[in-house]
């Protein structure tokens, strides 16, 4: 049967900036909304322990010692602020690695983060510690941009292709739709624009449109054709006035042999609006799971 998408525990890491505080915000919102909990995470990233307190030379306990007292007052306000309940966590190690290892331990259903995006060369070599979670991340991972700072959520954008993976996230699609009440538009991308193709391609749309139906979520589908998918998603997501962007993070993978493919990577980078990225499924599990739909 079909599985609903809940979520019960929200992992944000915290480095305590401008963008870490934005994705908090967005975490607060979806736990009130899913009734969900709040896990602050803060990584000190071995050997670099002069880090946001103090330029000064500090031990690592030092250190530590002073990030848990910062965060415990972080949550103990979010808490107050929120009533949500709010746990905290100060860990040492490589950041993205220690995220996901935390995330797993507390069972997290959702990782939201912050992220300052990447350009140029550095982008080819996934530098960022936000697509490095995305990429090793059990769990969905919500990303978020320093631009994102509205939490309103009205229109998603479902950006399907032909790949099997690809409409694995929409049990996540609806799961957000329903507790936000948004409109799901759903974007059917297409590299060519041939009878065959479009046909079958229509065929699997419709078991996603017939579930909306029956599930009663509001939703447009728009068929998009080009060589760019990234390119066309962002732009249709734009003329929708995109809140939120589910994908999944190999989406592509199959169409140009790159084993992350460079949509999900450009995605998340370049969005200027949060992207949910979703790890495909075992391929068997996930279609059975999906078969559910029709």
């Amino acid at each position: 049967m079909f599985s609903e998408f809940k979520i019960n525990r929200i992992a944000v890491p915290t480095d305590f900036s401008e963008t870490a505080n934005l994705a908090v915000d967005h975490a607060v919102d979806i736990a009130k909304r899913f009734g969900a909990e709040i896990i602050l995470i803060h990584v000190l990233e071995s050997g670099a322990y002069q880090g946001i307190f103090a330029p000064s030379k500090k031990t690592e306990y030092d250190e530590k010692e002073q990030a848990q007292q910062h965060l415990q007052n972080f949550a103990h306000q979010l808490k107050r602020k929120t009533a949500l309940n709010v746990s905290q966590y100060v860990v040492s190690g490589r950041i993205h690695e220690q995220i996901v290892t935390v995330s797993g331990e507390v069972e997290a259903d959702l990782i939201v983060m912050g992220t300052h995006g990447v350009s140029g060369w550095e982008e080819f070599f996934v530098g960022s510690n936000a697509f490095k979670v995305v990429t090793q991340s059990p769990c969905p991972v919500l990303t978020i941009q320093h631009k994102a700072s509205s939490t309103e959520l009205k229109n998603i954008i479902l950006p399907i292709d032909a790949t099997p993976q690809s409409r694995q996230k929409v049990k996540q699609a609806a799961g957000f739709a329903k507790n936000f009440g948004a409109t799901v538009h759903i974007a059917c991308l297409l590299t060519e624009d041939e009878p065959t193709i479009r046909y079958e391609f229509n065929t699997k749309v419709k078991q996603i449109t017939d579930f909306f139906d029956r599930e009663e979520i509001a939703h447009t589908c728009t068929t998009l054709v080009g060589s760019n998918l990234a390119t066309m998603t962002m732009n249709f997501s734009e003329s929708k006035g995109g809140n939120l962007i589910i994908m999944m993070t190999e989406q592509e993978s199959n169409l140009t042999g790159f084993l992350m493919g460079p949509y999900a990577q450009q995605i998340v980078n370049h969005s200027k609006i949060p992207v949910l990225s979703v790890s495909p499924e075992d391929l068997t599990d996930g279609m059975e799971s999906f078969q559910a739909l029709g």
